[in-house]
Order: C-alpha cells, then structure tokens, then sequence
C-alpha cells in the first residue's frame, strides 16, 4: 500500500481551545495538516498546512530536549519532536481518482501568534472552522464527527 509522509498541527489557544476544521472528504471535525512537500521538514510542513487551511500562523511547540549538536553545530541540529508518529489508513477517494493509501503523519502542538487573527475557512477542503473547548470536544460523536485518535489526543493536550 502506498504510503504519504503528511504533519497536522492542533492549534491550541490560550483559552485552551482547539482550532477544527470541518473536512468535506472525511466528514469529521480535523485538525489542520498535509502532505510534506519535497525537501520540507515536518514541523514546517504543518506550519504550511496550518496558514494554508486556516490563515493562521503558527508556532510548533515541542518537549525540549538535548541539543546533541551544540558543540558541533556544523554536523546538524535537533528537529521539534512531534507529540505522536501515527500510521493512518485513508480511504480511496473517487473524485481524486486516489486509491486508499496510509499517511505517515507527524502530529506536533502549535500555538496562534496572533489571537486577535480569526482564522478563515479553505473551501476547497472544509465546510467550517471553529474553535473548540475541552467540554465541546467531549461531546463530539467519534461515529459521526471526529475520529477517535483525534479526540484523544485533544482531551490529552487540553488537560
């Protein structure tokens, strides 16, 4: 099966929301993320993604960790550490004459830099865009408007 290196972002504000977006394809309550262009990072990859559906910039956040380059810094440096490294089944999609494929997805935190900005929907992928609270995201039907793993990881993060 073919196999697609993709990132999405969960955009935290501090009212702890999260920002969703209402994916027309899936039919669920999504993050923003995509495929990782040619030559792209992950965590610039959902940055991309995050401006792209939502006209949001972000910053990723990440857990700190060892900078194993500080004394060489010409060897390297350390890339943000995504909160999770899924494999995801995607179904086959007709009208992009797409076979289901999987999506290596990078998930990492972000945080809006500007919370004055509303976002704006993409209509060519979304229907709707909102935020959400901890207590919204509860009440959300894993059947019919968000996957599982998605609601798990922002009842996880919003704690």
């Amino acid at each position: 099966m073919k196999k697609h290196f993709t990132a999405t972002a969960f955009v935290i504000d501090s009212k702890k929301r999260t920002l969703l977006l209402w994916h027309k394809r899936l039919n669920r309550w999504m993050p923003p993320g995509g495929h990782i262009d040619e030559d792209e990072i992950p965590s610039d990859a959902a940055t991309r993604e995050c401006k792209e559906e939502t006209g949001l910039d972000v910053e990723i956040v990440g857990d700190s960790q060892k900078d194993h380059f500080v004394d060489n810094p010409h060897e390297g440096n350390n890339l943000i550490k995504p909160i999770a490294f899924l494999l995801e089944n995607i179904p086959a999609s007709k009208e992009r004459n797409e076979p289901a494929h999987q999506h290596m997805d990078f998930v990492y935190l972000a945080r809006p830099l500007d919370e004055t900005k509303e976002p704006i929907m993409l209509e060519e992928e979304s229907s709707d865009i909102r935020w959400f609270t901890k207590d919204e995201i509860t009440e959300l039907n894993i059947s019919t408007e968000i996957y599982s793993n998605v609601k798990e990881y922002i009842l996880e993060v919003l704690q």
